[in-house]
């Protein structure tokens, strides 16, 4: 047990160790915000897929693969591939509007898409769904790391959680997106070298894939078919393939590139690594239903695998690994978060884009331990299980993928059509859940439809944008 928790300690160290020289290098609000746009293609790949992927890798997609078994890998399509298609439809667009409106946030980019400097409505409803999506997303990550300390260690869950905690909230605090990138590029090879060890130690313990189908087979043959209801399979490919375009922890790096034209290099590698993360995590849960037929909690099953079946020293490091999956993305949500409050409500709401750099850099470290307290009471009180928690909050964030497509595809998309689609479709996720309909259909098929149809209709009935905004939108278009 000694040795475990000195690699976790060094890898917690080390965290903080980034965070403190990205401090360092912070100089102004932009720093913060959006890293000072200095981020090349690889990093920004790696650390989009850490930021992405979350602990729910490692976590609930254990849980989900024990459940559905074949059934899952429709979910492995749909992460896989996502970052391609992220990266293809986004990012260039993203780096570049960017830079011709100055935006420093991702709530930055909407409002200067949609004309709404003066009214600020926009940023406002775009405000609350962050604030309320990501708080709760963030403590599906908490809850993450509260169970893996718990299985791995044997910590209080409540314990665990706040040590998770501490630690993002300090090196999110103070390096803001440097900190987030370099920290969540780190946690992403982490991440691929975790996986890596579960697929030698999975197969090795099992044995050749025909022979852990059969074994699947035995305990369920129910769980060697991947078909499943067609309109859960259109859910599940949705869930990655619209959901990854409206992220707004996603989106924020690519706002930190400084190459848009880079982007067909950072998909390259965005995309390879997804698909590698998720089909080999895929076949490390298969295998891990043959080794732990009867587990407790299905959700700890690659945590059981690791803790049973290697040297201590090697727990430790995937430990720490499953840790980074978990706090890459729980930064990046929180680097979110703290924009939304800070330079979206504080500095261009209340103060009226006249705070100080100091003023803004200062309130945004305390807004960050604000917001993490939320996320740290949710994670102590549940509404449902680690995997619901996560897809809650990733469906209501989906409302933003037309949002941002539309927009920056779309020269008629109007303010109006932007404001009472996110509205609509934000609503409609939260009564998908309420009305149980979730298991059928995943949130995010709903939140891009929704908002996506009613914005068109909308913006059809009202008034076309100014010239202005519809030539940056024909500039996009343009070759770099």
């Amino acid at each position: 047990m000694t040795v475990i928790l000195v690699v976790i300690a060094i890898y917690m160290a080390a965290m903080l160790f980034i965070g403190y020289r990205a401090k360092k290098s912070v100089k102004s609000s932009a720093d913060f915000f959006i890293g000072g746009s200095r981020f090349g293609s690889a990093l920004t790949a790696i650390a989009h897929q850490a930021a992405g992927l979350s602990g729910w890798l490692f976590i609930a997609w254990s849980q989900q693969v024990a459940g559905s078994g074949m059934g899952a890998i429709w979910t492995a399509f749909s992460s896989g591939f996502a970052p391609f298609i992220n990266f293809f439809v986004m990012a260039r667009r993203v780096a570049k509007f960017t830079v011709m409106t100055k935006a420093r946030s991702f709530i930055d980019l909407i409002e200067a898409r949609y004309y709404d400097e003066d009214r600020k409505l926009i940023r406002a409803i775009a405000t609350v769904i962050i604030a309320i999506s990501i708080t709760v997303y963030m403590s599906s990550q908490l809850m993450a790391a509260g169970t893996t300390f718990q299985a791995v260690l044997g910590l209080d869950y409540r314990v665990s959680v706040l040590i998770g905690a501490v630690v993002v909230i300090l090196y999110t605090s103070a390096g803001g997106l440097l900190a987030v990138a370099w920290t969540d590029f780190v946690q992403g090879m982490l991440m691929i070298f975790a996986v890596i060890v579960g697929l030698f130690v999975a197969f090795s313990n099992t044995g050749s894939l025909g022979f852990v189908m059969d074994e699947v087979a035995a305990v369920n043959p129910a769980l060697t078919s991947p078909w499943i209801n067609p309109i859960t399979i259109v859910g599940l490919l949705s869930a990655g393939w619209l959901g990854y375009m409206g992220q707004p922890q996603i989106v924020q790096m690519f706002m930190g590139m400084k190459d848009p034209g880079s982007s067909k290099r950072g998909a390259v590698i965005a995309g390879t690594t997804g698909v590698f993360l998720l089909f080999g995590s895929f076949l490390v849960n298969l295998c891990c239903i043959v080794l732990f037929p009867n587990s407790e909690n299905t959700s700890t099953n690659f945590i059981q695998l690791i803790t049973q079946y290697t040297p201590r020293w090697l727990v430790g490091i995937v430990t720490a690994a499953i840790l980074a999956a978990v706090m890459s993305s729980a930064d990046a949500l929180l680097h979110v978060a703290t924009t939304a409050v800070t330079q979206d409500f504080y500095n261009k709401m209340l103060k009226k884009g006249q705070a100080t750099d100091q003023e803004v850099l200062l309130v945004a470290r305390v807004a960050s331990v604000v917001i993490g307290a939320f996320a740290i009471y949710i994670a102590f009180n549940p509404f449902d299980s680690i995997l619901w928690v996560n897809w809650w909050a990733w469906g209501g964030l989906s409302v933003f993928a037309p949002i941002l497509i539309l927009g920056f595809y779309w020269k008629r998309a109007t303010r109006e059509g932007a404001m009472v689609s996110m509205i609509v479709g934000f609503v409609a996720v939260y009564a998908w859940y309420k009305a149980g309909l979730n298991t059928m259909l995943h949130y995010t098929f709903v939140a891009f439809t929704v908002t996506a149809v009613v914005h068109i209709l909308v913006s059809l009935l009202t008034p076309a944008p100014p010239a202005h905004i519809q030539r940056m939108v024909e500039e996009l278009d343009q070759k770099d």
